[in-house]
């Protein structure tokens, strides 16, 4: 599969879908086009990214390939894209009446938003949710055969 564009869709585009798209954007997979964007984007203010998910990027060299500030979630970026990737079900219900099952692969991961909790466990919180983004990152781009799977 090549020339496609592949969505990542969370809240406010501010931490999961910027981390996702960031690691997917850093596979360099030719013909492939990265997007995020939250469907709350900009509601509460011009946050670029979150402090803690700045600081797992560039601890692992991918701040490069993070978008520079967020996008809203609209009706033509999800018909663009071939692959929508949505962090939780209200991600996907937002998006549903702009849908089409029949042209474009859907995902929702079930990655929830850093709830509230000590701010000494939030670090800790955003590594793990990374972890699980480059694993199913990974799989998802097997999975599109975009990728070799991992030894």
């Amino acid at each position: 599969m090549a020339g496609i564009t592949i969505q990542f869709v969370c809240t406010g585009n501010v931490y999961r879908s910027r981390l996702a798209e960031a690691y997917c954007a850093s596979k360099c997979v030719p013909g492939v086009r990265v997007i995020s964007s939250g469907i709350g984007a900009g509601l509460n203010g011009d946050a670029p990214i979150s402090p803690y998910a700045a600081a797992v990027l560039a601890e692992y060299g991918l701040d490069r390939y993070a978008a520079a500030r967020w996008q809203p979630t609209t009706s033509a970026l999800v018909q663009a894209s071939d692959v929508l990737v949505f962090m939780e079900d209200e991600h996907r219900r937002f998006c549903e009446k702009w849908l089409d099952p029949t042209r474009q692969s859907i995902a929702v991961w079930n990655i929830e938003d850093v709830g509230p909790m000590d701010v000494a466990e939030i670090p800790n919180e955003v590594q793990r949710t990374f972890r699980i983004i480059r694993q199913r990152t990974d799989e998802l781009l097997t999975a599109l055969g975009l990728a070799k799977p991992s030894p």
